[in-house]
């Protein structure tokens, strides 16, 4: 659009009009970026406030009150889960036969952590004065654990005790000791073989194959009886026992994971040849 104004001579001038100049579609540009601006930022608030919230660690309670991060506690958890869930059970509830529970367990809360990491980490050979089970306890899980990994566990340990409830009894898991000449002839350990071989296979074999490898169900198979063993030389069972066999081994018929050395890496071959000459004296 324009107008016309008149000059001094009295001459008519056309002039622009600035305001139909200009693009029609501006002002509606300019609302609209205006309005996305404003709302932006209030549709990003409204899908973070519509997102679920990840649900908070059930440690975390257990976590603040030990002063500790959370996830050490799920990490501990995931260690015993691979290492003590065996004989203890998934949720420390013990496994008659194997291993005590340790769920509201009076032995965890009467102990301070120092002295369930010595424990832990030595382990309790059957017969120990202190090993009312009769079954062994194989040193850092036969995992050869980390110090770190173990106190990780003693955490997870105290994640499962819960003080408002009465401590679990323990009677289906101690042996007698006044029956039937006591605690180790009721394991089994009284009248056998009490040489290295033994000793060693005590320590590393008997939690899965148990202590005069007559083999434990669910656990490991029977050796004294085993085509296997009396079918291989005593160098080929060393490397065998050297390598172990993971559960994802197709000649793996347990589904139970069988750790090199018995999850006892300090072995030797010395040590692993005794222990051959041990299967070789009780098999049938």
């Amino acid at each position: 659009m324009s107008s016309a104004i008149v000059d001094a001579n009295g001459r008519y001038i056309e002039v622009a009009d600035e305001r139909g100049s200009r693009d029609p579609f501006r002002g509606r540009l300019l609302v609209l970026g205006l309005l996305f601006v404003l709302t932006l930022p209030m549709t990003f608030l409204m899908v973070l406030a519509a997102k679920p919230k990840p649900p908070e660690s059930p440690f975390l309670e257990v976590a603040q009150r030990l002063g500790v991060p959370a996830y050490r506690i799920h990490g501990g958890r995931a260690v015993f889960l691979s290492s003590c869930a065996l004989c203890h059970g998934e949720n420390g509830e013990g496994k008659i036969g194997l291993g005590k529970p340790l769920r509201n367990s009076a032995f965890v809360q009467e102990h301070t952590d120092e002295e369930l990491f010595s424990v832990i980490s030595r382990g309790r050979m059957p017969n120990d004065p202190e090993n009312t089970t009769g079954q062994l306890m194989p040193a850092r899980g036969a995992q050869a654990l980390s110090d770190q990994a173990l106190w990780d566990v003693i955490l997870y340990l105290r994640a499962m005790q819960d003080p408002t409830q009465p401590t679990t009894s323990l009677d289906d898991w101690i042996v007698r000791t006044e029956q039937e000449g006591g605690a180790q002839q009721q394991a089994g350990l009284v009248g056998e073989s009490t040489g290295i071989g033994h000793d060693l296979f005590v320590a590393s074999c008997s939690a899965c194959h148990g202590p005069n490898g007559e083999g434990m169900p669910g656990l490991g198979k029977p050796l004294k009886t085993s085509a296997f063993v009396a079918n291989l030389s005593d160098d080929e069972l060393i490397a065998f026992v050297k390598q172990g066999r993971p559960i994802w081994d197709p000649n793996n018929t347990t589904g139970v994971d069988m750790p090199p050395k018995g999850g006892n890496p300090a072995l030797s071959d010395e040590q692993l040849m005794e222990i051959v000459r041990y299967l070789r004296s009780i098999h049938e």
